[in-house]
């Protein structure tokens, strides 16, 4: 019995370490700059989330593949099971959880390969032309 209580328990407290989270929009934004990403990217940034995952950590999309805040795609960017893999060397698990670093490093990545292909590292993301070329301001107002 023992056993079986500290077994739950500790499945509790590794599920809830790895338990996706809901962002508030300026909060976001702040995890941009903390992770390296250019101020006047950020609004573009912000609105790419905002529509690809209304700022949720745990998003799939099982119908593309695509995971968490930024909506990573399993095709090309990580691995849907075994170990971490392809260009991002993640899982797309490392992707759906409350930790933005390694998101927001591959983002960099898929972004610096889309501008090498296409002269806009933006285009990556389906709904930046849907949603978020022009002026992105409003998504970051008040929030530096």
């Amino acid at each position: 019995m023992f056993k079986s209580v500290i077994l739950l328990v500790t499945l509790s407290i590794a599920f809830s370490l790895s338990e996706g989270k809901v962002f508030g929009r300026c909060e976001f934004a702040h995890q941009l700059l903390k992770y390296g990403i250019p101020k006047w990217q950020i609004p573009t940034w912000t609105c790419i989330a905002r529509h690809e995952s209304e700022f949720d950590t745990s998003k799939i999309n099982h119908g593309s593949g695509d995971h968490g805040i930024l909506q990573i795609s399993q095709i090309y960017w990580c691995t849907e099971s075994g170990g971490p893999g392809k260009a991002c060397k993640k899982t797309c698990a490392d992707f759906r959880n409350d930790y933005l670093g390694d998101d927001i490093e591959c983002a960099k990545t898929i972004y610096k390969e889309h501008q090498r292909l296409s002269g806009n590292g933006f285009n990556a993301w389906v709904v930046f032309k849907q949603h978020c070329t022009g002026d992105n301001s409003h998504y970051v107002q008040g929030c530096f």
